[in-house]
């Protein structure tokens, strides 16, 4: 009976050393008072302003309201991808764009999902999907085609739809009509100059975009007829920056 004893008294030892190494959770160490707490503000204002906050999963750069992500701003996944887009208490809410490593989706997000029109363009098999999502899922099909003309409605449904329109000065618009008009997409102009983002019924830029300038300045976030108004990012050529609320083209209150 002691050999027994002993014999089970090794095994059992063997299997608790086995399953320790295998990883079952243990108590973690407490960090030290010198270690920074997830999340933690880098810079700027992470309160009301424009600021840079660091999660243990990736970091945000962009505005906040009441402590939360709230405008225009970057969230850049550490794993995955990063999305530039506009937020609304702290959900992914407006317009913008996910690029991924497999999957890039862009258009209109509600509640933190992609909601209403967008694309979605998958990498490895260059397959796109165009319409109403609802949930990250296509809800509603658009067909993208080729209209076989030079001008005017190159490609697609240009009424209602998502198509491509063409003018006979250079410039040209990619996305989403609605009445005629266009809604949602990317208008670049023959200068160089492009902007991406939502419109207005009178064709202007309106709501949330970003303006890139072919000199490489750069304008993200809200717009009003046309013209920067609202909370708003923007740098010159030389990446100099102007940061806080413009109205009508022009800076007001910088953070």
């Amino acid at each position: 009976m002691k050999t027994l004893k002993i014999t089970f008294t090794i095994i059992g030892l063997l299997l608790f050393s086995m399953v320790y190494a295998q990883g079952v959770p243990q108590p973690k160490t407490p960090k030290t008072t010198t270690e920074k707490q997830y999340p933690y503000c880098e810079s700027g204002d992470c309160t009301n302003g424009w600021g840079k906050k660091i999660y243990d999963y990736g970091y945000y750069e962009g505005f906040f309201r009441n402590g939360n992500r709230e405008g225009y701003g970057l969230f850049n996944w550490t794993t995955s991808g990063s999305y530039m887009g506009f937020w609304n208490n702290d959900e992914l809410h407006g317009y913008g764009c996910y690029i991924g490593k497999e999957k890039n989706l862009i258009g209109e997000y509600r509640n933190g999902m992609m909601n209403g029109v967008g694309y979605t363009h998958e990498l490895e098999n260059d397959k796109w999907e165009y319409g109403i999502f609802k949930n990250y899922l296509v809800d509603t099909a658009y067909t993208f085609y080729d209209n076989n003309v030079d001008t005017g409605c190159v490609a697609g449904d240009c009424q209602d739809k998502y198509g491509r329109y063409i003018w006979s000065n250079g410039d040209r618009f990619t996305g989403f009509f609605k009445n005629g008009k266009m809604y949602m997409g990317t208008y670049t102009f023959a200068s160089g100059d492009k902007y991406e983002g939502m419109f207005n019924s009178n064709n202007q830029f309106h709501g949330e975009g970003r303006f890139f300038f072919n000199d490489n300045a750069y304008y993200g976030g809200q717009w009003s007829n046309g013209q920067q108004h609202g909370r708003g990012y923007y740098h010159d050529s030389s990446y100099k920056s102007k940061i806080g609320e413009w109205s009508n083209g022009q800076l007001v209150t910088a953070y």
